[in-house]
């Protein structure tokens, strides 16, 4: 999942040189240098693991990092300020621009536009101090304060998008560029294009009273944002369970639980989300793993009954957005929002999930059966009641049987091979050959927790800087919980033609050492990590003039496909060699092992992706309401109850949720679910037709996506760019290949499809 840490709030500016963020230095020419990968683990000393000196990874144990914008000290005070002065600066630009005279031909590019970049571009640079630390910070009152200077500025945004006066100025100087053409470069006309599109989105061809209406209700709806936000990230929803009740569950399990002593009994708390003593929230492993149906039935409940107010949040944004749609002109909120992405209309996005139900239904009652032949199996061996059903709080414990007997993958020994240093040191070392880089860890670089890392890219060639990125990979309490590319400080190319450099942070929640294990991986977090990481370089590789274009800021529904595609390379028996050494032994992950686990790479594909599509479907049923009659007969409740049984053919508990916690459709992916499923399209091509057929780590590809792909960022349409590294239009049949639902053509190696 991609996470952009500054919210747009254009022409805000902030008063200091950017050129102070980009000083060059020659890191390698001031330090020494060691091998691998530095390890953070409060129990050993900050010295490279001898288990990993075989990689290519460079510590610079004594080196500076060079300055970016970031504070690593925030106070609330701090963040307030800066806040308001972001957006007292803005408001000052916003007026500098409303008064530029009509009619008289001097509302052009360079009084309009060049001074909108210039902002934007400054502005970002600094505004991640403003909203990231309440994802980070360990300090309450720097949470809330980010939170509150969040909202401050989204509410500042609409005001500043509804400017009936600057918005005039705009489409005098957007008439201007347009007869100008010539005169301006592709990036430039662009930024014109989006900026004048931006205005008209928010209202401004309508009458007064209308936008008024559109102020007010915008604004509301930021601070049921916010609202639904702080109530999941806040939750702490958890339960008390005896060794006994948790019957299958592996000793570092436990040993990551909280103990509390009740009633003369010994209990062991697990949390619906990641805490600072175990890794992934403790639900995860015990709805794989534990024998006791009653204990799986509870955790669900408990997880599917969270944050109910957060429904009724939910409720009103749904209806919002309806509202200001039809205001706007359009049918429903999905045709507003698709209409600035690749599928364009709520009909194609809705043809194309009914189009993959139909293709998927067949295989998935297939997949069921399976399962529940192994579950009458188990339940006859422990002489306990079948019910004849896959429940929802069954399938991933019997979809973990399945891989263990009929394909013989054991998370749990697999991940002995995959530890995080190891994992890390093999990813970048991968990044670094197929992308032409070179990474180099700064061990003395000041981050907001010690056990946030700082890696530095430069051009393996020209040895040119590139960006900085932070690792914060271990849980900690009241952090973001789940794993996400936060975009901290775009790159653009300043007034003075010097460039800010990116910066970035991947957050995760891996296991965190104990004291006689490393921090181990199962596969599919390796595969989490692999693709985070794929955002983290799009935002380090991308190469453009103007900060709204840099990056990850493409089409959402084409932002995960490149992602998407890097997540192929964990699947490769050569690449999974290089990832694996196992902590004791040494040992690489067996060739036997790595063959069963690529072959049970679409094992219930089809349960699994109709439970995307139901996500998808039930964000275009709530974003596709035309009218005050469907909106008075949504119940969020019971549709998303009906939907997911009708859709994944597993029913969920009664007087459940599961859409309370569903972040996504509050926070920018409205309307957009599905560029998840449509974005593997274009993955598995890019894929398959160049990488696999070229060489998975063949470094002229690896030039080639990184010309096409990443360091276009958003200034070209996510189509052009995929055709320029295909040579051609993207095609469906490389997706239903890698499903397992479309045989591959006579000659093609089937490995392909993996």
């Amino acid at each position: 999942m991609l996470l952009v840490a500054q919210r747009r709030v254009h022409r805000i500016f902030v008063n200091t040189r950017s050129t102070d963020f980009i000083q060059s230095r020659n890191v390698a020419s001031s330090s020494r240098f060691q091998i691998g990968f530095l390890s953070r683990n409060p129990s050993t000393s900050r010295t490279p693991s001898s288990q990993n000196q075989h990689r290519t990874i460079m510590v610079a144990s004594d080196a500076k990092p060079r300055p970016n914008p970031l504070d690593m000290s925030p106070t609330p005070e701090g963040v307030e300020t800066l806040a308001d002065r972001l957006i007292a600066d803005g408001k000052a630009v916003d007026d500098e621009i409303a008064v530029i005279p009509l009619g008289e031909a001097k509302a052009d590019f360079s009084t309009v536009f060049e001074k909108m970049s210039a902002v934007e571009n400054v502005m970002e640079a600094s505004s991640a101090n403003v909203h990231f630390w309440q994802y980070v910070s360990t300090e309450k009152s720097v949470r809330e304060a980010s939170m509150a200077a969040d909202k401050k500025m989204r509410d500042f945004a609409v005001e500043s998008g509804m400017r009936e006066d600057v918005y005039l100025r705009v489409q005098e100087a957007f008439q201007s560029v347009k007869a100008k053409i010539n005169t301006h470069g592709p990036e430039d006309i662009r930024f014109a294009e989006k900026v004048e599109l931006d205005y008209r989105r928010n209202g401004l061809a309508l009458p007064k009273d209308v936008r008024e209406q559109l102020t007010v209700m915008k604004k509301r709806m930021s601070e049921l944002s916010i609202a639904f936000s702080k109530n999941v990230n806040e939750d702490e929803t958890s339960l008390l369970f005896t060794k006994e009740e948790l019957e299958g569950m592996p000793e570092d399990y436990f040993a990551g639980l909280k103990k509390e002593d009740k009633d003369g009994k010994e209990f062991y708390r697990v949390t619906m989300k990641a805490s600072v003593t175990a890794g992934y929230p403790d639900i995860i492993p015990a709805m794989r793993m534990c024998r006791r149906e009653s204990t799986r039935k509870a955790l669900d409940f408990a997880n599917t009954a969270r944050c109910e107010a957060n429904v009724e949040n939910m409720t009103e944004m749904v209806n919002l957005r309806r509202r200001v749609a039809n205001l706007m002109g359009y049918p429903n909120h999905a045709a507003f929002r698709l209409e600035v992405k690749m599928a364009k209309t709520p009909k194609e996005v809705t043809e194309f999930l009914d189009d993959l139900t139909a293709r998927l239904i067949p295989y998935a009652e297939k997949e069921l059966s399976v399962l529940l032949e192994i579950k009458r199996k188990e339940k006859e061996e422990r002489r306990e009641v079948y019910d004849g059903k896959i429940n929802s709080w069954d399938f991933n414990y019997y979809n973990r049987m399945l891989l263990e007997k009929e394909y013989e993958v054991d998370d749990q020994a697999i991940k002995q091979y995959f530890s995080l240093s190891t994992v890390t040191d093999g990813m970048l070392d991968i990044y670094q050959e197929v992308l032409g880089l070179k990474c180099v860890e700064i061990p003395s670089a000041p981050t907001w927790h010690p056990d946030v890392r700082l890696i530095e890219v430069s051009d393996a060639l020209s040895g040119e800087f590139i960006g900085q990125f932070y690792l914060d990979l271990f849980p900690r309490d009241n952090k973001y919980t789940h794993a996400a590319c936060f975009g901290l400080v775009p790159g653009f190319v300043s007034k003075d033609g010097s460039r800010q450099h990116p910066v970035a942070a991947m957050v995760a929640n891996f296991s965190k050492p104990t004291a006689d294990k490393p921090s181990l991986l199962k596969h599919d977090e390796v595969v989490t990590y692999f693709h985070e990481l794929g955002h983290v370089f799009h935002q380090m590789l991308a190469l453009t003039k103007h900060a709204r274009f840099h990056g990850t800021r493409v089409e959402r529904d084409f932002v995960e496909a490149p992602s998407q595609m890097l997540e192929n390379w964990c699947w490769q028996p050569e690449i999974l060699h290089r990832l694996s050494k196992h902590h004791e032994t040494g040992e690489h992950l067996p060739a036997a092992v790595v063959e069963k686990l690529v072959r049970a790479k679409n094992v219930n594909a089809g349960l699994l992706n109709l439970r995307q599509i139901f996500f998808g479907r039930f964000d275009m049923a709530i974003h596709t309401l035309s009218d005050e009659a469907s909106e008075d007969a949504l119940d969020i409740k019971k549709l998303y109850l009906d939907l997911r049984e009708s859709v994944t053919l597993i029913p969920g508990q009664p007087e459940t949720y599961g859409a309370a916690t569903f972040g996504h459709l509050m926070g920018g992916y409205d309307a957009g679910y599905y560029g998840y499923l449509w974005s593997q399209v274009f993955s598995a091509d890019m894929f398959m037709s160049r990488f696999k057929s070229e060489g998975i780590l063949n470094p002229a590809t690896g030039k080639s996506y990184r010309s096409e792909i990443l360091r276009p960022g958003g200034s070209k349409d996510g189509m052009d760019m995929l055709v320029g590294f295909l040579g051609r239009r993207p095609e469906m049949d490389p997706f239903l290949v890698s499903l397992g639902l479309k045989s591959l053509p006579a000659g093609v190696d089937k490995r392909a499809a993996l």
